[in-house]
């Protein structure tokens, strides 16, 4: 399941420019269908939920966000999943606390990341990881440059500013996953337009990112995502190249967005 997660949200923060206003707001909420292709077939592997609230953790105001994910009835005979995750982080950007509630054929186990320090070129982070069926742990990890668990990530990407950056231009982060650190070099490759049928389309920014992990197929550009060319900056499309078939993933719908969803093109039916 690390590289479905990976593919969903290794996503997106990776550049140093400066994060404006958050784009998102409370009450905020993401749909995606998730497909899996193997050659020519490309099966419809499950649904996720994303979305938004205000809260606080450590005495400090903070955006919750929440990502809820389960396999369709046809993947459920094959490797049944039933994941959830949650992440605080301040409104100044800072990463706080994740934890994962994970739900996967015959096992279950709760991994909980704290953030207790965090900065451009160093970040320390304590796993916690409880099971009653698999090897638990509780440690310290640290990293030479930023930090952030996976939906972290999908708020910090929401608040750059893509419109001045080159295409050349490029930045590296960490994320932990269990025990391992993966690190992730993201590269801004300019304006592209997506098309979902003969009459919707959308503007978007691409986004490739590149890293090794047994999953993927290649580290070069492992990861691609679209993500929409307006002030809302949501994930419109996502294409992880694993090391048996893809993953496809592909905005369904959404709800309580900030501003005017100004990327979406609607084609008059002829």
């Amino acid at each position: 399941m690390k590289q479905l997660f990976l593919a969903l949200f290794s996503l997106l923060s990776l550049f140093e420019i400066q994060a404006r206003d958050f784009t998102f707001q409370p009450g905020e909420e993401l749909n995606f269908d998730i497909h899996y292709k193997y050659g020519l077939v490309m099966l419809k592997a499950g649904i996720a939920n994303f979305k938004v609230t205000e809260s606080a953790y450590d005495n400090k105001e903070t955006f919750q966000s929440t990502l809820d994910f389960k396999t369709t009835a046809f993947f459920d005979k094959i490797f049944k999943m039933r994941d959830t995750l949650s992440s605080h982080i301040t409104k100044n950007i800072q990463p706080l606390y994740h934890i994962r509630k994970i739900h996967e054929g015959n096992y279950q186990f709760t991994e909980e990341l704290f953030f207790n320090n965090f900065s451009t070129n160093y970040s320390e982070v304590r796993v916690k990881r409880e099971s009653r069926d698999m090897h638990k742990f509780d440690t310290i990890l640290t990293s030479n440059s930023k930090c952030y668990d996976i939906l972290n990530l999908i708020l910090v990407i929401c608040s750059l500013d893509y419109s001045s950056g080159g295409t050349a231009h490029a930045e590296t982060v960490s994320t932990f996953i269990g025990k391992e650190k993966i690190t992730v070099t993201a590269r801004f490759e300019g304006q592209s337009i997506v098309e979902k049928s003969e009459t919707l389309k959308y503007k978007t920014y691409k986004i490739a990112l590149d890293f090794f992990d047994s999953a993927f197929n290649e580290s070069k550009s492992a990861v691609e995502i679209w993500i929409s060319d307006d002030e809302n900056r949501i994930p419109i499309k996502i294409r992880a190249k694993l090391r048996i078939g893809a993953a496809e993933v592909y905005l369904t719908s959404w709800k309580n967005l900030k501003y005017p969803f100004t990327s979406e093109i609607k084609i008059p039916v002829k």
